[in-house]
């Protein structure tokens, strides 16, 4: 169990992102995140997330309708490449800001595409770079999976607070979440794509309300820290463009337009902020006291003294798996891995 301690810095401020994707828009994704960055900024924010695979939006056509390869293509196209002048210019605009951010976009190597999270301080470097672990449902058709250094989920900043994040149903991972616990999250990043409130006809398993106030806010107590749901939302015309109204149905609650449900959780399940509604664009802002994590955890501590690692453990296999490894032992290192300079 990594002993996080007591920091020396009780009182952060965090924001979680609600907003609109640029559809299929790989530079006006880039331009409206640095901007979300910037007002984060402005507004004090420390520690600032955003919702599943932002740029360039979550496409909830392949949930809707038959494989097109055409959407896919586009889609492929407007995906961010670690490393790329796109990029650096996200880590330029944090590092302007001087805040924390996780980074929420799809990220393509190759022709293949992966659910990603960048995390980056306030230099403007990439402190970690992890992938979803397993795809949910139809996205196996469009993203793979992430590897063993990919378990990876917490960072620890300068402050000595360590910031932790999963993507969507990653939450729904009972030893991936004890994993990422152990690995001493304090303030957690829930980053979720726009999804439909709970109704007739609506699949209650991901309706809104199920991952926010139950998936998200069961994170926040079970694991002691302060959890926030980063969401985006949807327009009439984002669905249009995002082909969304080809046949609505099926196992995913996906919504019209609206979908946003961003909120910031203590760690005793109270509910900090909530944005106005689902179809709002806003940082939803709270400052957290981190000593509430240790008031909470005097109660029930899930990888301290209200655990039984003599009766149960958990194996994790985090070794990096490289496509091609030569008989010398060494390989070539994915792009995601190398730290490139960061130039003005």
């Amino acid at each position: 169990m990594l002993d996080t301690g007591m920091t020396t810095k009780k009182t952060v401020r965090i924001g979680a992102v609600q907003a609109e994707s640029s559809w299929l828009d790989l530079q006006a994704g880039v331009a409206k995140t640095c901007a979300i960055i910037k007002e984060a900024g402005e507004k004090g924010v420390e520690v600032l997330g955003f919702p599943e695979v932002f740029i360039p939006g979550f496409p909830f056509a392949i949930y809707t309708s038959a494989p097109d390869e055409d959407f896919v293509l586009e889609y492929q196209k407007n995906s961010m490449v670690v490393g790329s002048p796109e990029y650096n210019q996200i880590r330029r605009a944090v590092r302007d800001a001087g805040i924390w951010a996780v980074i929420g976009f799809s990220e393509r190597v190759g022709s293949t595409l992966f659910l990603a999270q960048s995390f980056i301080n306030p230099a403007g470097e990439v402190v970690h770079h992890r992938r979803k672990l397993k795809p949910t449902h139809v996205e196996r058709y469009l993203y793979g999976d992430g590897q063993g250094e990919d378990t990876k989920t917490c960072v620890t900043t300068e402050n000595g607070i360590t910031i932790g994040a999963l993507n969507c149903w990653e939450h729904l991972q009972p030893l991936l979440r004890y994993h990422h616990y152990n690995q001493g999250a304090q303030i957690h990043v829930a980053s979720w794509p726009y999804l439909q409130p709970s109704g007739p006809g609506v699949p209650m398993s991901s309706a809104s309300d199920i991952s926010g106030d139950v998936i998200t806010r069961m994170v926040a107590v079970e694991g002691g820290c302060f959890s926030m749901v980063c969401s985006a939302t949807i327009s009439k015309e984002g669905s249009e463009r995002m082909k969304v109204p080809a046949a609505l149905g099926g196992p995913a609650a996906v919504p019209i337009a609206g979908g946003g449900f961003s909120a910031i959780y203590a760690p005793n399940g109270t509910i900090l902020a909530k944005s106005k509604d689902q179809f709002s664009e806003e940082i939803v802002l709270a400052d957290v006291d981190l000593d509430d994590i240790h008031r909470h955890k005097q109660m029930a501590d899930c990888i301290g003294h209200y655990s039984r690692p003599d009766l149960f453990s958990l194996n994790v296999n985090n070794t990096p798996m490289p496509r091609v490894k030569y008989s010398d032992g060494s390989h070539i290192p994915s792009v995601a891995a190398r730290q490139l300079p960061l130039e003005d």
